[in-house]
């Protein structure tokens, strides 16, 4: 059986698709790639078997399933995940979100409710931070942009670096969700994938060199000390913790406890 998965476009998410795409036709799992913000509707119109999506998707729809050991999280700074303002953040009067976002964008509302006790009018924009401060005060970009921009002239604050601050707990920003039925052999093949990738981390770096534009050394510090990959225990209160704040500061009517499905005991994922 040959699975279907849906990506994010990201260089964080290289660590859990390249072994993948080395495969090529043999691969047991196709990869597709899309917007955070459009994946949702490819598990529901069921396109993909599963998808590396926001961690807000899982927290606030019941019927969400996701891989046990396996997401895309940070301990402090996220580099990728940032807030620029040209205005002190306790002034911030106005908020652009990130429109291929959904878990940034929440936590940004989250963390400035609930540190700065403050709740901008927000509006979904593009990401292009000229164009969003020149209408905003304030606007959140994410993914290789969120890393790649400047925050010369302006007030950047790290919403990776500040949840931690804060909480003391790791931020999960993405897992890989699936339905109601997602296979734990499928479990098992995007839990090898990391494993792959550790193991051959120099050729993943290169490869998301090469195909990003950033330099060598920002591929490894990024992918090698910035992201976490490991979802284990206290990933897993921070991301239980988040959904509970969501609920309590109304960023989220209904919040569920996240379920997970464990890869197959057999080595189901040790060869294509």
């Amino acid at each position: 059986m040959r699975f279907r998965v849906g990506s994010v476009p990201f260089v964080n998410a290289r660590p859990l698709v390249a072994w993948f795409e080395s495969l090529g036709e043999v691969s047991p799992v196709a990869v597709e790639y899309d917007l955070p913000s459009r994946l949702p509707r490819r598990l529901d119109d069921g396109a993909v078997d599963a998808i590396l999506v926001s961690s807000i998707d899982l927290l606030t729809q019941p019927d969400r399933r996701a891989a046990a050991g396996v997401c895309i999280g940070s301990y402090g700074p996220a580099a990728s995940v940032r807030l620029f303002s040209n205005t002190p953040i306790a002034e911030i009067a106005s908020l652009a979100l990130d429109a291929s976002s959904m878990t940034s964008n929440a936590l940004a509302r989250l963390l400035l409710q609930r540190e700065y006790g403050i709740a901008p009018r927000t509006e979904l924009c593009q990401p292009d931070l000229p164009a969003m401060l020149s209408t905003h005060d304030a606007a959140v970009l994410i993914g290789d942009k969120g890393l790649s921009e400047s925050s010369e002239g302006v007030v950047e604050l790290d919403l990776g670096e500040e949840w931690t601050r804060t909480t003391g707990l790791p931020f999960v920003w993405a897992l890989w969700v699936g339905d109601e039925d997602l296979a734990p052999e499928l479990a098992a093949y995007l839990e090898e994938a990391f494993r792959w990738s550790q193991a051959n981390f120099s050729q993943v770096c290169l490869q998301a060199a090469e195909t990003s534009g950033w330099d060598l050394e920002t591929c490894e510090r990024y992918l090698g000390e910035t992201m976490r990959y490991e979802l284990g225990e206290r990933e897993v209160e921070g991301l239980r913790l988040y959904g509970s704040l969501l609920k309590e500061f109304g960023i989220a009517e209904s919040v569920y406890e996240p379920t997970f499905v464990h890869p197959a005991a057999a080595s189901a994922a040790s060869s294509p």
